[in-house]
């Protein structure tokens, strides 16, 4: 039995493997009512079971959970006390000195610019202590001493520490606020802190860990990571202080401070003096306004928003022709509550307008933000628009590319989610305010700390603004964005390097990824771009329809405008293609080849047009595009005829749509896919099976000619875009059509042959074989032959034994080189084990099978250039001259035209 100083007793029994500690703290030991408490080291020492640490209050301490606890005296951690919204300076702690030949054992003290509560310190200190051990001792010390520890066990500790200005309790409850989770859910759960090993952690992270389950790998939610930016390669001026100027933060984003950094944001991208804003100050249409526009100046003069029309009142326009513009969302209430413009009430709003306070706040705020740029012109989509008029609303909604576009900045109220919220945020404003500390151990380091990328930018891309489908229009046409997040401004424009700037970070960061890898096209792509980048652009585009595809939409019909201004932009650098609903005409046919996701459907009867069923617009959800392959390994398969789309407003053909097909010439397979919905367990994976989907590959006459299983091999995979029942728990049983192949790419040394194409079903009973798209299947290797050819004989043992003959006279066509290789001597060993039990018959029929190869060798495919040969031809160009013999065993499939709608 151990005895510890305040009380508290515990066996050192080691058969707990989460042991209940108090850390402690260097600095406490020459603190005379603590002398007699243990070093961390020296628990560590007495009992090897200890395996996290546990910060917990005497009075909380329960014996029979528990191998050793260490209990301090009441008071407060020490910290320096800085003004923690101003810094004027870098007052840094003073350093305690260590004897390196003094014998001790290793140990840190933590010393903060900023308040920390005793649970925060402690485990900071206990963190200092594992980097310094790791840096001092090496690896092999490190056993057993985990690198992590408990930091607050529900929510009680971590409100209390913000309440009493704990700056890490701030950052934690900042993102948890971003994140909107209950308190409710916090009580029931552990908050823990942890690192990678090592001496130098660049990070770190708090995880939360539900107390009712086991702690596990899925019982373990990271909610933020602390990015650890070293005092030695990052100064003050990271965080906007320099000589003359100190590092202030305000309790509000409504602050004069917040707008001079906003102010000086603009200036740094309109004077570019770094050369990285071309595409930010390129406005080729600068004299172009949009219909309609708000009166800032009268707004803030006279408390009464009056609407302009430029066209009317040119003279309001001669000097001030710079406007900005808002995202918000509407949101439930905003669709009913809203006070938009009507035909019946636009004549008052030219002529009086409406009183301020009678806007929604988020309203209000962006006129008050416009009014900070000297800006006398706002845009808002519903004070703007006719709201009643659909002839007004078509006509407007197809300008949005110009609306934004020609824009000075665009207001982005992402932590809104209807108007009554506002753009502007009381906060803390430790919130905003990097954390100085210092280690102060064998090796004595600083640091700051501040949330990591992820912590910084996902109070932007998880916002519910980020959600809507015409906001992200909006915000990638935007030459500049200044976002209203939960707790601070951010700044993005289009410079050409991912550059954003803000209140925690006036001057940007060195963060490889921003924006949570989904910053501004522009900031990726040069649309002026020459001739032979345009894959580049093609790459940006399928990058830019992904993310789109998993907007939301209170009008699905919309899907098509509110992306046409994003492929407006697009169709200006690529002057010699052609737009078709979401698809470029010069990647046709690869870029036929997207995928919906499990929760992807089609967008079903809506009594209006859309997109035909080709197109991924013509799904509601998300969509992956298929990679566009410019390395010359795959071919296309079909011949496209025509490529047509009817657009509603024929000057706006990247608009809204009236119809669309594609014409081409092909080759189409019945096959029947019956999919696997079963839960198999675990063990069956581990040896290499898994879900037992199957290919039924039918004959003209719809008979089944094969039946190919994928449950030990890659043979097909397959996606359907297809509607099915609400009462069916998993999707249709059986799914019939046409396979049309349109890609094909040649086996290489280490993968097989591979067909790519579309599953379709007829359509109607036109002159015209017409079809609709209802997913994708795509073959390998030898099963590849098996939709490519049909066997004549009606016989299947006969015709299944005549098919293993051309599978392995063809195998040079199919599979890989390596398989070719590992094949060659047990194919030879079995040849001359079955040219001796072969009849005269068989042998005869096996020569003239032989006599159709084409060579077992990356050499031999090589020499055939498909590139050089009519696509339509390419599908059996590998497989020799077809023959006379062969043409009486098995068919081709026969070229046909089909229309796809």
């Amino acid at each position: 039995m151990l005895t510890i100083p305040g009380g508290a007793s515990g066996s050192i029994s080691g058969s707990n493997l989460c042991v209940y500690v108090f850390l402690f703290q260097q600095y406490l030991i020459n603190n005379p009512y603590t002398m007699n408490l243990l070093e961390s080291d020296e628990i560590l020492k007495r009992n090897d079971k200890i395996t996290s640490f546990v910060l917990v209050n005497p009075d909380q301490v329960d014996d029979d959970d528990v191998d050793i606890f260490v209990v301090k005296s009441p008071g407060l951690s020490p910290f320096t006390r800085h003004n923690e919204t101003k810094a004027s300076s870098l007052d840094e702690p003073a350093e305690t000195s260590q004897d390196a030949n003094s014998g001790s054992k290793p140990s840190a003290t933590i010393r903060s610019m900023t308040q920390l509560c005793d649970t925060c310190y402690n485990a900071l200190n206990y963190f200092g202590y594992h980097a310094d051990l790791h840096k001092t001792t090496g690896k092999e010390a490190m056993e057993g001493l985990p690198p992590a520890c408990l930091l607050h066990n529900g929510a009680k500790t971590l409100q209390d520490g913000e309440d009493a200005r704990c700056h890490l309790c701030i950052f934690l409850m900042a993102n948890l606020r971003v994140k909107r989770l209950a308190m409710e859910s916090i009580d029931e759960s552990n908050i823990e802190m942890c690192w990678q090993s090592g001496p130098a952690p660049n990070r770190l992270h708090f995880a939360l860990t539900h107390r009712g389950h086991p702690r596990a790998a899925k019982n373990y939610w990271n909610i933020l990571k602390l990015q650890i930016w070293p005092f030695s390669e990052f100064d003050k001026a990271l965080f906007g202080m320099t000589e003359g100027k100190g590092m202030e933060r305000h309790p509000t984003t409504e602050s004069e401070q917040t707008r001079d950094n906003a102010l000086e944001w603009l200036k740094r991208c309109q004077t570019n003096e770094d050369g990285k804003h071309n595409q930010c100050n390129n406005t080729a249409s600068r004299d172009w306004l949009p219909t309609r526009l708000l009166d800032v100046k009268s707004a803030i003069e006279t408390s009464m928003v009056k609407l302009v029309t430029p066209l009317d009142t040119p003279r309001d326009f001669e000097q001030e022709r710079e406007y900005i513009t808002l995202s918000h969302c509407w949101g439930e209430w905003g669709a009913s509550q809203l006070p938009v413009l009507t035909t019946g009430n636009i004549a008052e709003r030219l002529r009086e307008g409406v009183s301020i306070s009678l806007l929604p706040k988020t309203f209000a705020d962006a006129i008050k933000a416009a009014s900070w740029f000297k800006v006398r012109w706002l845009w808002i989509d519903s004070l703007c628009i006719l709201q009643d008029s659909k002839e007004d609303w078509q006509r407007e909604s197809i300008m949005m590319y110009d609306v934004y576009k020609n824009a000075l900045l665009n207001i982005s109220a992402d932590d809104s989610p209807d108007g009554r919220f506002g753009c502007f945020r009381n906060r803390d404003p430790l919130a905003v305010f990097p954390m100085y500390i210092s280690f102060n151990g064998q090796e004595s380091w600083k640091c700051w700390l501040t949330p990591d990328t992820h912590g910084v930018f996902d109070s932007i891309t998880k916002s519910s603004l980020a959600k809507r489908g015409w906001v992200f229009q909006e915000r990638q046409l935007s030459r500049r964005v200044l976002h209203f997040t939960s707790h601070e401004l951010m700044w993005e424009c289009c410079a050409e390097a991912p550059y954003f700037a803000s209140e925690t970070f006036p001057g940007g960061t060195p963060f490889k990824s921003v924006f949570n890898g989904n910053p501004k096209f522009q900031t990726r792509t040069k649309l002026n771009v020459a001739p032979d980048t345009s894959p580049e652009l093609y790459k940006a585009w399928n990058t830019i329809y992904k993310e789109y595809s998993g907007k939301i939409f209170s009008h699905v019909q919309d899907r098509l405008v509110a992306l046409s201004g994003l492929a407006q932009e697009f169709e200006a650098a690529l002057p010699d293609d052609t737009y078709l609903a979401g698809i470029w005409r010069s990647t046709l046919p690869q870029s036929l080849l997207w995928q919906s996701s499990g929760d992807s459907s089609p967008v079903g009867s809506t009594g209006s047009y859309i997109a035909p069923t080709w197109s991924w617009l013509s799904i509601a959800g998300p969509v992956s595009p298929s990679a566009l392959d410019y390395s010359g390994s795959t071919y296309s398969l079909v011949d496209i005829v025509d490529a047509t789309t009817t657009p509603v407003f024929p000057a706006k053909p990247t608009a809204s749509l009236k119809d669309a097909s594609i014409t081409m010439r092909c080759f189409m397979r019945p096959v029947e896919v019956r999919p696997d919905y079963e839960k198999k367990p675990w063990y069956m994976l581990a040896m290499g099976g898994g879900k037992t989907h199957k290919l039924s590959i039918k004959e003209e006459d719809g008979t089944e000619a094969f039946c190919v299983s994928n449950f030990h091999s890659d043979a097909f995979d397959f996606s359907f875009d297809i509607e099915w029942d609400e009462d069916m728990e998993n999707g249709p049983d059986v799914v019939a059509g046409y396979f049309v192949p349109l890609i094909m790419r040649k086996p290489t040394e280490y993968e097989s042959l591979c067909i790519g194409g579309l599953l379709v079903e007829p359509v109607g009973d036109g002159p015209k074989a017409t079809y609709k798209r209802i997913g994708l299947l795509t073959v390998y290797g030898s099963h590849c032959q098996r939709v490519k050819y049909m066997a004549t004989h009606s016989d299947k043992d006969e015709a299944e034994q005549k098919w293993d003959h051309l599978l392995k006279c063809l195998r040079a066509t199919h599979e890989s080189s390596e398989k070719l290789k590992d094949d060659k001597e047990e194919d030879s060993s079995e040849c001359e084990s079955c040219a001796e039990k072969e009849d005269s018959e068989e042998r005869v029929l096996t020569e003239k099978l032989e006599s159709l190869k084409v060579g077992e060798s990356d050499e031999d495919r090589a020499q055939i250039d498909l590139g050089s040969i009519d696509a339509t031809e390419r599908l059996y160009a590998l497989d020799g001259v077809v023959g006379s013999e062969l043409q009486s065993m098995f068919e081709k499939l026969s070229l046909k035209e089909i229309k796809l709608i």
